[in-house]
């Protein structure tokens, strides 16, 4: 071998190796579900009762407006995700965009892992 072909060859090697490099794992970023300040939140004494208020009037029942049904834990954590963006974008309740606070107590629920606590 040539010194030019060691040196192509040790520059192909090299940017190979450091392609190759472990990356950190970095956390990924979900807007809607990343709220840092938040306080411990009970689905019996927060989310429950907001669902109530505020949900169940229609998504309860067989009858489930689009056959989402909220009236129960397994089903809002099913379906919190989807719940929390129709919150955000104001879509439901069909009665009128929560306040802030709402949403967040229900963001912070799912950021904290939807415990039926």
């Amino acid at each position: 071998m040539n010194k030019k072909s060691i040196t192509v060859f040790s520059t192909i090697v090299f940017s190979f190796l450091l392609s190759c490099q472990k990356k950190e794992n970095l956390p990924t970023s979900n807007p809607t579900t990343t709220p840092t300040d938040c306080d411990t939140i009970s689905y019996k004494t927060d989310i429950a009762p907001m669902m109530s208020t505020h949900c169940t009037s229609c998504h309860t029942s067989n009858q489930a407006s689009a056959g989402v049904n909220l009236s129960t834990y397994a089903n809002v954590s099913k379906h919190a995700s989807s719940s929390l963006n129709a919150m955000n974008d104001g879509s439901m309740p069909k009665s009128g965009k929560l306040s802030a606070d709402i949403i967040k107590k229900f963001s912070c629920w799912i950021s904290q892992g939807k415990l039926n606590n």
